[in-house]
């Protein structure tokens, strides 16, 4: 299995950081009759997410979007950080870790776009959907079975719990 040669670096992983539009997303944008805007998620990249939490590994969501849909989203799966509106994400990023006490060695990065590029570049792992653009799966350490919003997230926090030899399995406390 390819994500062997990447074991070690996934072992270090102590946070996920996501874009939303081209990862957690389809990459499409719906418009009400009202012009509400719309974007679709998807449930299984959501438990991917509570996987992580539960096993100790904090998220980020990082988007350029300016709009409240990302904010409702990350306190719906309780995303332990979130970055909107960032017109330049990798300075956001880097204020934010060293706020926090992560190195970017720790961090691992799922993008699909050329503003991502820049992260990409500066994580310990890189990854990315299947259907982002080619520039970034020529330049992220792995390219997803999945596509944006259908599964390539989820696919990502299973990867990284595989690999620290973490249950994907959900725990339940009541």
């Amino acid at each position: 299995m390819r994500t062997l040669e990447f074991r070690d670096r996934l072992l270090k992983i102590k946070l996920l950081a996501m874009d939303v539009d081209g990862t957690l997303t389809n990459r499409s944008v719906y418009y009400s009759n009202r012009g509400e805007e719309l974007k679709r998620f998807n449930v299984h990249d959501g438990m991917g997410i509570t996987l992580l939490h539960q096993s100790g590994i904090q998220t980020l969501i990082i988007s350029s979007d300016p709009s409240d849909i990302p904010t409702r989203r990350v306190e719906k799966l309780g995303v332990t950080y979130q970055i909107i509106g960032a017109k330049r994400k990798f300075l956001k990023l880097q204020n934010l870790l060293q706020e926090i006490g992560i190195a970017p060695e720790e961090v691992a990065y799922i993008g699909d776009d050329v503003n991502d590029l820049e992260v990409i570049d500066y994580v310990g792992f890189s990854a990315a959907p299947k259907d982002a653009t080619e520039t970034v799966r020529n330049k992220v350490d792995y390219v997803l079975d999945y596509e944006a919003g259908g599964g390539a997230v989820r696919q990502l926090c299973e990867l990284i719990l595989l690999a620290q030899d973490k249950p994907i399995i959900l725990e339940y406390k009541e």
